[in-house]
């Protein structure tokens, strides 16, 4: 999955535009859980240290990450919100954002990559830590 952040006032507006035609296209999910996947994309990116083509699964895991970064253990519950309840979800998200020119994908990149991975709720709890200071 390629790049998604607008670099000019034109790319934001055709960003925007983009991601509404991705709501109509799928309104499933909302305006937030699409903006959420195109971010995890950069994440995922800069994470593993380099521009690359990401594989389902290796997306699925910065998506849980950033979930957990942003959300703490309430990270079930808003992706519950936003529909999303299996990793399929997350790859539903992207190949609409990519049928709507938002991603980009190898011809080796398909929808089965995302599919039935592992149960969402469960892996989040699951890797929800509280970091403890033991000074304070």
């Amino acid at each position: 999955m390629a790049d998604s952040k607008p670099h000019d006032l034109t790319d934001f507006l055709k960003r925007q535009m983009a991601l509404r035609a991705a709501v109509a296209k799928d309104p499933r999910y909302p305006l937030d859980a699409y903006l959420f996947v195109c971010e995890a994309v950069d994440f995922t990116c800069e994470k593993l240290g380099k521009r690359r083509d990401v594989t389902g699964r290796e997306l699925i895991e910065g998506l849980c990450d950033l979930a957990l970064e942003y959300y703490g253990f309430l990270a079930p519950t808003v992706l519950e919100r936003w529909n999303i309840t299996r990793t399929d979800d997350f790859g539903t998200i992207v190949f609409t954002l990519v049928g709507v020119g938002l991603l980009g994908k190898s011809p080796r990149d398909k929808m089965a990559d995302f599919e039935n991975l592992f149960n969402l709720r469960e892996t989040l709890c699951q890797r929800y830590r509280i970091d403890e200071d033991p000074e304070i």
